[in-house]
């Protein structure tokens, strides 16, 4: 792959090495160029399918002391692989949005910032998403293989991710009964 075709893109949930959906980046299609994180507190919380979700507003991104910055790993990809990224993140029906964001990667012995694409939830629906998944409490700095392991693939799922982001939406948690 010719650096110069390769965008940037930072993966913080299902892309990532060891997860569901990582042979989307496997082989030519993408290079692995190093762990990173966002270079700035971000929100990220998991939503319907166990689907990972980065929040694109600096208002729900939390300041304070639980805030973090979301880990994740940083790839150079060829520009087939991201329109098939772009299809697996449902860029075109309103799932996510890709947008340009600056992220640290480690190396040395401190880190550099790059600017990436991620691909961040659609802001249609992203301040309620984070509102319904409890906010500031819900937000977390890594998907996690435990979360991977509840993670429904889209080939098993009921319904669309964006209609079952709307259906989450729309219903509050239940309180357990006393």
């Amino acid at each position: 792959m010719e650096s110069e075709e390769a965008t940037m893109v930072f993966v913080y949930g299902t892309l990532k090495r060891g997860f569901p959906n990582h042979p989307l980046l496997a082989g030519a299609a993408a290079s692995f160029a190093g762990n990173a994180s966002t270079s700035a507190p971000a929100s990220l919380v998991i939503g319907p399918y166990s689907v990972p979700f980065l929040l694109p507003s600096p208002r729900i991104a939390s300041s304070g002391p639980g805030s973090h910055r979301v880990s994740g790993e940083l790839y150079a990809v060829s520009p087939h692989a991201l329109v098939d990224l772009d299809t697996l993140e449902g860029t075109h029906l309103g799932v996510y949005e890709r947008r340009r964001i600056t992220v640290l990667v480690e190396g040395g012995g401190g880190g550099r910032e790059v600017e990436a694409e991620a691909y961040l939830a659609n802001t249609s629906y992203a301040e309620a998403l984070w509102l319904r998944c409890g906010g500031e409490a819900a937000e977390i700095g890594d998907y996690t293989m435990d979360h991977a392991a509840r993670y429904v693939a889209p080939t098993h799922r009921a319904s669309g991710l964006l209609h079952a982001i709307h259906i989450f939406i729309a219903n509050p948690p239940t309180s357990p009964s006393p």
